[in-house]
């Protein structure tokens, strides 16, 4: 069935519950797991003035880098074969460029639901991902205990 799982991973609410399911998949498929964090870059945002840019960049891959290996030893604890890796391009490139990369035969990522005006602002990753994914896509929702 599923021998490598590629799980894009936020440390968000959604996708905390995206890494539960994937590892359960995992388990019972005795799949590896390749968790992917991406860095999407806050130097394109406007900063006031007298803050500096590269700061905020450093501070955020800081951030990333700490839930994606919180993400990895979640996993590990759990008895599955994972690896954690960062990507800096736009999510829907980078997880269809890495599960081309290793092989996987299943995405998993998480789906945020939006407001009316969110879901016409912001492009969704997971929706997007479906027409370039080189493999199946399992998109999570949140279940009840996983708002608590």
């Amino acid at each position: 069935m599923f021998k490598k799982i590629l799980l894009a991973y936020d440390g968000s609410l959604e996708y905390r519950a995206a890494l539960r399911q994937g590892a359960e998949l995992a388990q019972f498929c005795g799949a590896d797991v390749h968790l992917l964090a991406i860095i999407t870059s806050s130097s394109a945002m406007p900063i006031a003035g007298g803050v500096n840019p590269a700061d905020l960049v450093t501070e955020e891959q800081r951030e990333i880098h700490a839930f994606l290996q919180d993400g990895v030893e979640r996993l590990r604890k759990r008895g599955i074969n994972a690896e954690g890796r960062l990507g800096f391009r736009d999510p829907v490139d980078e997880i269809a460029a890495t599960a081309r990369e290793i092989g996987a035969d299943l995405i998993v990522v998480g789906h945020r639901r939006r407001l009316t005006i969110e879901r016409w602002w912001r492009k969704s990753t997971s929706k997007n991902l479906l027409a370039v994914a080189p493999c199946s896509v399992l998109v999570t929702s949140l279940q009840p205990e996983d708002e608590d």
